[in-house]
């Protein structure tokens, strides 16, 4: 499998990356088998979905390169919820433990981090953001776009037809690959309507998945199944 990010949400339709709720060799191990594309990470971060603290790069190295070595896909990581942290997280480090990509908020992203090719880059943007400025990110070199845009409020609720129009709005305004993450409580029969809105990939987390080896096998697995019905 190529663990490139680009290469995977542009030759799979409708991939399914997996953000784990921690960082723990099972819980990878449970996505995997149950047919995750891709998995995501956290470190020093806390993280709103789960109710964790993620600790710094050296607290998981020895769980990130098991998890490499069993797994050949894509791997993500969100290196901090704060600007101020950002540059002193080692890029090179993260790249030789086996990950392919970042994810960060626009506000967190420095300059530093957008002139490194150790890791391909990706974007969230949250519900402050301006959807008729998504065009201007396809100039830096970032490889897709992570829609973020629930409100606090929202969080846990189903998709609605109000989530459906503001993705619309996002993909008529780039032409860069949109990951719509599982901010609201995702359904496998949601994949559908997202495929034909012109999604490139659904990130399952804490809110869709859980946090346990069995309920992440399991909705993982579910919406595998679905699918590769859609394909």
């Amino acid at each position: 499998m190529n663990n490139g990010l680009n290469d995977f949400l542009l030759s799979k339709e409708m991939p399914i990356i997996v953000s784990l709720p921690e960082n723990r060799v099972d819980l990878a191990e449970a996505a995997i088998n149950a047919g995750a594309d891709a998995l995501k990470f956290h470190i020093n971060v806390s993280h709103r979905a789960s109710g964790n603290e993620f600790k710094g790069l050296d607290s998981y190295i020895d769980v990130f390169t098991e998890i490499r070595k069993i797994y050949n896909g894509p791997l993500g990581i969100v290196i901090s919820d704060d600007i101020n942290k950002v540059n002193q997280v080692d890029i090179a480090k993260l790249k030789e433990v086996g990950f392919s990509y970042f994810s960060l908020y626009a506000k967190d992203i420095t300059s530093n981090l957008l002139l490194q090719n150790d890791l391909e880059k990706t974007v969230a943007v949250d519900d402050q953001f301006d959807p008729f400025r998504v065009k201007a990110i396809e100039q830096f070199d970032i490889k897709a776009v992570e829609l973020s845009v629930v409100k606090k409020e929202n969080y846990g609720k189903p998709l609605n037809f109000t989530d459906m129009v503001l993705y619309e709005n996002y993909r008529k305004n780039t032409d860069l690959p949109l990951i719509i993450p599982s901010q609201k409580k995702l359904v496998p029969a949601d994949m559908d309507i997202l495929k034909q809105i012109g999604i490139n990939a659904v990130m399952l987390g804490a809110v869709t998945v859980g946090t346990t080896v069995e309920s992440i096998y399991q909705a993982v697995s579910e919406f595998n199944e679905y699918n590769s019905k859609l394909s």
